[in-house]
């Protein structure tokens, strides 16, 4: 099916505001890790621009590459290949004036955990802009980490830029008695070489997963595992140190992170943190760090599901969160954003769409300046069809208040214990219809196999009809990857 008869099912089969465009993936994954940043926004004097690392999973022949907008996400176009030898692989990016870096990586589904590979290995790149030719073009590939082993495997990288403008890159080790290493490597050369420093982590529980990220003057690495009881760990430097220094290693807080990467993480641009987790009993909870440490959770949505994923935004000094939250009758799934207040607390929400099938995976840029559309990108996957795709929703912060707040929410946790209840108006707008009607199938056992993708076979039984599958593939929790 070709891209035009896509865009037309979708607009077809859904009414909203601005209706979504949409990217053609083989599956609801494709936006995997929920930890990474898949989208970001570039500002530039013709106006700005947003561009999306997709793992298109083999569809079209199509593996890792990268998509631009020039009008907000109404529509979409290749910009380029990033690499198309994995249908694995997957992308952490960075925005540097009107340039991107990138880092990718393996990324397999729950189902196929990690296994070792000669091929496993970490790259950086650079995607530079050109303004005469009005395109991003991508420098050639850097090997950062490199596997040696068929029994060994680099996964689930990341990338940071400090104030200092060294690029540091993350990444889990699969060692050869299966362990897992947290291993970083600093560049202070724009990219071109990369050190190796002392791992910040030995002995990670199962799969590790995380968050790199700059709070200004200084870099954090968040991290957790599979383990289901691992508790969450940081550490944390000073850009003004030697790269070799990190604090030692301390407890953020003693629930773990639904898989490690079930998460989504802003710096707050006062020298700390926003974060919305899935803890290991499927909740999605708010924390901040102040600086100094991670204040108390704030519940975000009470009712815990294996496929809820959190997308976090913060314009200017305002929070969003996209999210997907299962359907009451257990067919399908709903789509949100909602505001944040300063201290996790959830306010008005907007609804974009009820999917029929799965949908999930949410993926929007981690800092937009204020005033502008709050973006975000889901993956879907109906309940019948054929049209696979990552949908993009637009909306803006001021229309969340104008419309129906039906989603539940959980009290937060402050010391005089009351309740806190979203509340909304009216809505001023018809209600989401369901996207579902646009229909998609799956035709061969490989091209299932790749749908499920980090879900691994939840996935496809979160696509399935009935109620009794849908409420059996949501308790499956340990088959299901969180990015």
């Amino acid at each position: 099916m070709g891209w035009a008869a896509v865009t037309g099912l979708l607009l077809a089969g859904m009414t909203a505001a601005t209706p979504p465009s949409a990217i053609p993936v083989r599956g609801g994954n494709a936006l995997t890790l929920p930890a990474h940043r898949h989208i970001v926004r570039v500002s530039r004097s013709e106006g700005s621009m947003l561009l999306a690392a997709v793992q298109q999973g083999g569809q079209d022949g199509h593996g890792l590459r990268m998509f631009r907008s020039d009008n907000g996400g109404s529509t979409w176009k290749q910009e380029g290949i990033i690499h198309d030898g994995s249908t694995y692989d997957r992308a952490d990016l960075v925005v540097v004036g009107k340039d991107v870096a990138l880092v990718y990586a393996v990324e397999t589904p729950d189902s196929a955990g990690i296994s070792g590979s000669t091929s496993r290995d970490v790259y950086f790149q650079w995607w530079r802009y050109s303004a005469s030719k009005n395109h991003w073009l991508p420098d050639t590939p850097v090997r950062v980490f490199d596997s040696t082993s068929s029994s060994t495997a680099y996964y689930r990288a990341e990338l940071a830029r400090d104030s200092k403008g060294r690029l540091w890159v993350q990444a889990f080790f699969r060692e050869k008695d299966a362990s897992n290493t947290l291993v970083v490597s600093v560049s202070s050369d724009g990219g071109s070489t990369f050190r190796t420093q002392s791992a910040l982590a030995h002995g990670v529980p199962k799969r590790g997963g995380g968050r790199l990220i700059s709070l200004g003057s200084r870099l954090m690495m968040l991290w957790s595992s599979h383990d289901g009881h691992d508790t969450t760990h940081y550490r944390i430097r000073d850009d003004s140190a030697s790269v070799s220094s990190w604090s030692s290693a301390r407890t953020a807080f003693s629930d773990g992170i639904y898989h490690g990467a079930a998460m989504s993480a802003v710096a707050d641009g006062n020298g700390g943190l926003h974060l919305v987790y899935k803890d290991n009993s499927e909740r999605l909870l708010y924390r901040r760090f102040d600086g100094n440490a991670f204040g108390s959770a704030v519940k975000v949505l009470e009712d815990g599901d294996w496929a809820t994923q959190p997308a976090l935004v913060r314009a200017g000094s305002s929070l969003y969160l996209f999210y997907n939250q299962p359907r009451s009758d257990g067919t399908g799934y709903r789509l949100w954003v909602r505001a944040l207040s300063s201290s996790g607390k959830p306010g008005a929400g907007k609804e974009l769409a009820s999917v029929s099938g799965f949908a999930g995976y949410p993926a929007a840029p981690d800092v937009l300046p204020s005033g502008v559309q709050l973006v975000c990108f889901f993956g879907i996957e109906p309940s019948s069809g054929s049209s696979y795709r990552l949908s993009f929703f637009s909306t803006s912060a001021s229309s969340l208040k104008s419309q129906t707040v039906a989603a539940k929410q959980a009290p937060d946790e402050d010391a005089d214990g009351e309740r806190f209840t979203a509340t909304g108006g009216p809505s001023s707008s018809p209600p989401p219809q369901d996207p579902g009607v646009l229909a998609s199938a799956m035709t061969s056992p490989s091209q299932q196999a790749m749908a499920a993708g980090c879900g691994g076979a939840s996935a496809m039984l979160a696509v399935g009809v009935t109620f009794i599958l849908m409420e059996w593939g949501r308790r499956r929790r340990t088959r299901a990857l969180p990015g």
